[in-house]
C-alpha cells in the first residue's frame, strides 16, 4: 500500500506531527508513505516533496492578497506536487491543511478526482468547505453560498481589493463534486456535525477521528520540588494578542484572582502594556518535556479562544493530569473529560471566574486524569484507526 498526505508542515506544529506520526505508523506496517508539504525546510528524504522554495511562497502569498483567490494560483507548487503523485502513483491520498500557498487546493481534488484516487480529507479548520475562512465562527453563508464577507481585512484570507469568496465557495463545490472515492474525517464531533451540514460533502462518508499526541511526552510528571504556596493556571498559545485566542480573558482573569499565579506560554509579553503582577509571560517553547513539566506543575489549564476544531491544548493538558476551564469554543468541549473540564458561555468573564476558583478547590488525583486522557488522545490509537481506513477503503 502506498499512501501519500499531503499537509503545508512536516514534522512541526500540531498537524505537521501528525502527519510523521502517521507516516511512522503506516512505515512500521511495511507500507510505503509519501508526504508532499509546503513549509520548513527542505527534506533530504526522496519520499518527501516541498512544493514551493520560501521566496515563491511569498509572491504566491503576496497574489493572493491581490487577486483575492488565496486557494487558487499557486502554478509552482501545482505543478510539482502533480508530477510527483504521476510518479509515485499513490493507493491513497491523505489531505490535511494545505491552505499554506502551496498549491491549488481547487486543481489538486480535480486531479485526484479525475484520476480516481481514492482521497481522505482530514478538516483540522473549515477553510475545505467555506468560501475561505478558516473559522466561520457564527457566520452561516457558508451552508448555502458564501458573499459579502466581512472578515477579509480582519482575518486570513486576507484580500486588499476583491471579495472572491462567492467564487471561492463554488470553486470548492465544483471540485468535491463527481468524486469515486471520497471520505471526510474531522478532529472532533463538533467539526464533524459542521462539516455535515456543508452541501460538498452530501453523499461521502463525513466521521470524526480524534487528533493524537505523543504520550511519552505528555503525561503527568509529578514533582519532587516543593509545593508552591499559591495556585498555578497555565495558558498555552501561540498567539496571545489574536483577538480568536482570547489573551484579553486571561489578564482579566489575573486581575480577578490575584491570589493566584498565571503563567502564559508560547507568547512573549509586549513591552508598552500594563500586566497584572501575578502574570508570567515564558515565550515560545520548543522542548516539548518542559512543556509537559509545566502542565503538570499547573493546577488548571485556563483557555480562552473564540473558536477551535479540536484543542491540542486541551488534550495535552488533560494527558499531564492538569483540568481545563475555559470558554465553549466548539471543539474543545466536544472533546475534553467532562469530569476534568469546565466550559461556559463566551466572553462572561463572571462564570469564567467561577469556574476558575471551584476547578481550582477540587481535590483531584492528577494520576487519574492523565491515565484516561492517555487512553482518549494517544497518537497511536489516531494512527490505528487511519490505517484501518486506509485498509477499508482499498479493500472496498
Amino acid at each position: 500500500m502506498k499512501v501519500m498526505q499531503m499537509n503545508c508542515w512536516l514534522k512541526s506544529g500540531s498537524t505537521g506531527k501528525i502527519v510523521y506520526a502517521i507516516q511512522n505508523y503506516v512505515r512500521n506496517k511495511g507500507d510505503e508513505t509519501y508526504a508532499i508539504y509546503g513549509l520548513g525546510e527542505k527534506s533530504t528524504n526522496p519520499n518527501e516533496l516541498r512544493t514551493t522554495p520560501g521566496l515563491v511562497r511569498k509572491a504566491q502569498s503576496f497574489r493572493s492578497r491581490v487577486t483575492g483567490y488565496p486557494y487558487g494560483g499557486c502554478i509552482w507548487g501545482t505543478k510539482t506536487a502533480i508530477h510527483f503523485i504521476n510518479e509515485i502513483e499513490p493507493d491513497i491520498v491523505h489531505i490535511h491543511c494545505i491552505n499554506g500557498y502551496m498549491v491549488n487546493i481547487y486543481r489538486i481534488l480535480e486531479y485526484l478526482k479525475n484520476n480516481h484516487i481514492p482521497t481522505v480529507i482530514t478538516n483540522h479548520a473549515e477553510f475545505m468547505y467555506t468560501g475561505g475562512c478558516t473559522h466561520a465562527v457564527e457566520c452561516e453563508k457558508w451552508k448555502t453560498g458564501c458573499f459579502s464577507c466581512d472578515k477579509l481585512s480582519a482575518e486570513h484570507p486576507i484580500t486588499y481589493f476583491f471579495d472572491r469568496t462567492a467564487n471561492e465557495w463554488n470553486l470548492m463545490r465544483k471540485a468535491y463534486e463527481g468524486f469515486e472515492k471520497l471520505y471526510i474525517f474531522n478532529v472532533s464531533d463538533w467539526l464533524t456535525n459542521r462539516a455535515r451540514m456543508s452541501p460538498f460533502f452530501k453523499g461521502y462518508p463525513v466521521e470524526t477521528v480524534f487528533n493524537g499526541l505523543d504520550t511519552t511526552v505528555f503525561r503527568y510528571i509529578p514533582d519532587s520540588t516543593t509545593p508552591p504556596k499559591r495556585p498555578l493556571v497555565i495558558h498555552v498559545t501561540p498567539n496571545f494578542y489574536d483577538k480568536i485566542k482570547g489573551g484579553q480573558h486571561v489578564i482579566e482573569a489575573a486581575k480577578r484572582c490575584s491570589d493566584v499565579d498565571f503563567i502564559v506560554v508560547g507568547s512573549e509579553a509586549k513591552s508598552g502594556l500594563d500586566f497584572p503582577k501575578n502574570i508570567k509571560f515564558l515565550g515560545r517553547m520548543s522542548d516539548q518535556k518542559m512543556l509537559s513539566k509545566l502542565y503538570s506543575s499547573a493546577d488548571v489549564c485556563l483557555l480562552t479562544s473564540l473558536r477551535e476544531t479540536f484543542s491540542m491544548v486541551t488534550a495535552e493538558s488533560l494527558c499531564c493530569g492538569t483540568p481545563v476551564v475555559g470558554f465553549k469554543a466548539g471543539g474543545p468541549e466536544s472533546i475534553a473529560l467532562k469530569e476534568y473540564s469546565d466550559f461556559v458561555n463566551q466572553n462572561d468573564d463572571d462564570a469564567l471566574e467561577r469556574a476558575l476558583r471551584q476547578m481550582l478547590g477540587r481535590k483531584l488525583q492528577k494520576e487519574d486524569i492523565s491515565r484516561k486522557a492517555i487512553a482518549k488522545y494517544s497518537e497511536e490509537k489516531m494512527c490505528h484507526q487511519y490505517y484501518q481506513i486506509y485498509k477499508q477503503l482499498l479493500d472496498n
